[in-house]
């Protein structure tokens, strides 16, 4: 068990369900450098995003494209980068990853991402169909299984296009190990009944341990 995992089970045992969003929005303090390593090379390159982005930009043409739990905003810079005239819009619950990003962003001169320090929770800032396509990158396995329905709802009623989330699924009963592995079947039909969804498997390959094991891309057409 690695030191975040030990942290982590510790704030579970104090703060029950809002541990992960209390060790999210606290982490630099006792890891000063975790918000920079997500912009590092290493983070950036890392394959999953690869598969990701790809199967983001099927999505084009779009206008505006969120975010949630951007962290450092790697994600958001290779989609910058190949969608210049897109407006990236980048949310996390942690004020240190969102001022490295802006930082980052700034030192590489790009111009059509920004960030704002709001969590899951607060996303009724955004008005109804006002984003062409929502995105998440192991963010929805930090919100439990009583926030799961809520956050989902909202990211219904802001995106346009589509919803794609690089999640953990289970085609069982939701699960907590360190993280939130949810049924996106059963969550996205109490939400909309005949939804249109697409599961991609992450292959040990891309992305091993648990993620090559409960790893999708989960595609929902609107």
């Amino acid at each position: 068990m690695t030191f975040f995992q030990i942290v982590k089970n510790f704030l579970s045992k104090i703060l029950g369900i809002r541990s992960d969003e209390f060790f999210w929005k606290f982490r630099h303090f006792f890891d000063k450098n975790w918000a920079k390593s997500y912009v590092s090379e290493t983070a950036i390159n890392h394959p999953h995003r690869k598969l990701l982005v790809d199967e983001i930009s099927k999505f084009y043409p779009f206008e505006s494209v969120l975010e949630i739990g951007s962290a450092s905003g790697a994600n958001l810079f290779l989609l910058a980068k190949k969608f210049p005239k897109v407006s990236f819009y980048g949310i996390d619950v942690s004020s240190s990853a969102i001022k490295e990003g802006k930082k980052f962003f700034l030192k590489n001169e790009i111009k059509n991402v920004f960030l704002q320090n709001i969590s899951a929770n607060q996303l009724k800032i955004f008005k109804d169909k006002s984003i062409d396509v929502i995105f998440s990158d192991a963010s929805m396995i930090y919100i439990n299984k009583t926030q799961i329905d809520k956050v989902l709802k909202e990211m219904f009623r802001i995106a346009k296009k589509s919803i794609i989330l690089c999640e953990q699924h289970t085609e069982d009963f939701p699960f907590y190990n360190t993280k939130w592995i949810h049924n996106y079947k059963a969550v996205v039909e109490r939400i909309i009944p005949k939804s249109r969804m697409n599961f991609i498997k992450i292959s040990e390959n891309i992305w091993a341990g648990d993620w090559g094991k409960y790893g999708y891309i989960i595609k929902i057409v609107l």
